[in-house]
């Protein structure tokens, strides 16, 4: 995440570790926060398969805040498609798509290009493995864009945006205008 991002006061930012066989969001998250000391009172962020994985955070450790951008806190809210063709990612060449994405955005094709195929295949079954997000006690700020066809707009999310699914991307500025006024 560049630009208004990097704006956001006392910032870490994660990139997905190395895949050591994860097979649960749960699993994830918890490597998360060894590997990073996301602790009680932390604020976390999490965009798209990130903000799921930070729902799982918010089970393990009482967060401050969870901010979720473009995504999800059940699977029922992804696509319909995708849920449909998820049993097929292992049959899916994911190495050959992987380098052919030259037009995908730059910031797209960096997160994409270095993705483990085995990350993103076992990631893509947790997410259909997972219960959700259930806390009661616990409201996640939501930020989503207008026309994400990945998730597509939930009813429950606290701020519309205009684009899709990379609204972290395409709205940044809109995004960390937001989450400033929440951490205020």
């Amino acid at each position: 995440y560049q630009g208004a991002w990097r704006e956001l006061p006392d910032c870490c930012f994660l990139d997905w570790p190395d895949y050591t066989g994860e097979q649960r969001l749960s699993e994830m998250a918890e490597r998360l926060c060894s590997e990073h000391s996301i602790n009680d009172g932390d604020v976390v962020i999490g965009t798209s398969l990130g903000g799921m994985v930070a729902c799982e955070i918010a089970t393990q450790v009482r967060l401050e805040h969870l901010i979720l951008v473009s995504s999800a806190v059940e699977k029922q809210e992804i696509s319909r498609i995708l849920a449909l063709l998820h049993p097929l990612v292992d049959y899916i060449p994911l190495k050959g798509i992987l380098k052919m994405i030259g037009k995908f955005p730059q910031e797209l094709r960096q997160m994409l290009g270095s993705s483990d195929p085995e990350f993103i295949r076992a990631m893509s079954k947790a997410i259909f493995r997972w219960d959700g997000f259930c806390s009661s006690d616990f409201k996640p700020l939501r930020i989503h864009g207008q026309n994400d066809q990945i998730i597509p707009l939930p009813n429950a999310v606290d701020h519309v945006l205009p684009g899709g699914h990379l609204i972290a991307l395409s709205e940044a500025d809109a995004c960390v205008e937001i989450i400033s006024s929440v951490m205020s």
